[in-house]
């Protein structure tokens, strides 16, 4: 899909010298940018959707097929584009690199999880290398599935380039004084799919309308509706005088008016062990936008916003508690951590020399 991802990793390819042509899919509810390579669409998919997805890879085999031709490199993300890659360059002997974004919870399951994890193990033997997006990835496949396939952690952190341009835009900073005067605005961007994190948002706004003010923007995803998250609470939430939604949105080209219009971002996933492991975008977001974040103990992202002091890491899951612990934040509190943020080293959220780590990572595997 043409995600914002995809894009960052085609600058980096072009960075490192090399000369990229992209295939992808679009996602209908979410068609991401357009990454600055020449570009192929391959057809419309549905956000997750997975055992739909063997019926639009059948179509488009020869259309991989020739651009694995006119190729040294398939650099591909997800498993399903992987096996359309390996499918497609049977008898080709190309170079096959996988980048792995994402680990989902079927994938560690004990019972259900067993397929997955033979599936994974398979594909993973048959690439000349791995792309990690957290380092925590690396015990899956080495310990979990028992593979020896080179890999190399690369973060999917901010350009250089969309770094300068936000630093260029000096986007201002609340100080106490202003805190003090109006509410708190908290931000919930991206796929808006944790039915937790809507449940403490509403009572949030319903305990202390007078303290805090809640900006979403992004799409409803299926969880939501798996929970059966009662339509009236949403409704009564969306029409709230103290929340605004703004739909959905394109990033990057959207990021500075979000984060340029709240306080803190709220970031809570249910801890799991795909969450333990993930690095989320919105940790670089924020840490470049200095936003403190909101998240939940247990996720990768709240052993960070300990570590650098950055935030409110909101411990159990009881929504009465976490809401205390959120009206608990007083502006002192949110500039010390604000302080924290801008005295970060600008590598903890941006690209730096990775493109040549990658590109030469890459054209060593290719010589093997």
């Amino acid at each position: 899909m043409f995600d914002t991802r995809i894009g960052r990793r085609v600058e980096l390819l072009k960075q490192a010298g090399f000369k990229v042509e992209a295939l992808a899919f679009e996602r209908l509810q979410d068609p991401g940018t357009m990454p600055d390579c020449p570009v192929a669409s391959l057809g419309h998919i549905r956000h997750r959707h997975y055992t739909k997805r063997i019926f639009n890879l059948i179509p488009v085999f020869l259309k991989v097929r020739q651009a694995m031709r006119r190729n040294d490199i398939a650099y591909v993300f997800n498993i399903d584009m992987c096996i359309l890659a390996l499918l497609s360059g049977i008898g080709l002997n190309k170079s096959l690199l996988l980048e792995i974004a994402d680990i989902l919870d079927i994938q560690v399951s004990r019972v259900r999880g067993a397929l997955i994890r033979a599936l994974d193990k398979r594909i993973a033997r048959r690439c000349k290398f791995l792309v990690l997006t957290s380092a925590c990835y690396e015990p899956y496949y080495r310990r979990w599935l028992g593979i020896e396939t080179p890999m190399l952690v690369m973060e999917n952190k901010l350009t250089e380039a969309f770094v300068g341009k936000v630093r260029k835009a000096k986007l201002p900073l609340p100080d106490e004084a202003l805190l003090q005067e109006r509410p708190f605005r908290i931000g919930w961007f991206g796929i808006l799919r944790e039915p937790w994190t809507l449940w403490v948002l509403d009572a949030l706004i319903r305990a202390d309308p007078q303290r805090f003010n809640v900006v979403l923007a992004g799409v409803f995803d299926q969880p939501l509706r798996r929970r059966r998250i009662n339509r009236k609470l949403l409704e009564r939430f969306l029409d709230s005088p103290n929340t605004e939604y703004r739909g959905p949105y394109s990033a990057p080209d959207d990021l500075l008016g979000l984060y340029g219009g709240v306080d803190l971002t709220m970031n809570c996933y249910q801890p799991t062990i795909p969450t333990r492991w993930s690095q989320t975008n919105k940790y670089y977001e924020a840490c470049l936008f200095g936003k403190p974040l909101i998240a939940r103990a247990g996720c990768s992202d709240a052993e960070k916003i300990e570590r650098h002091d950055i935030g409110l890491v909101i411990n159990g899951d009881n929504v009465r508690e976490a809401v205390a612990q959120i009206r608990g934040i007083s502006a002192e509190e949110y500039l010390h951590w604000q302080t924290n943020i801008a005295a970060l080293s600008p590598k903890t959220y941006m690209l730096t020399d990775e493109a040549k780590t990658l590109g030469n990572a890459l054209l060593s595997s290719h010589a093997r």
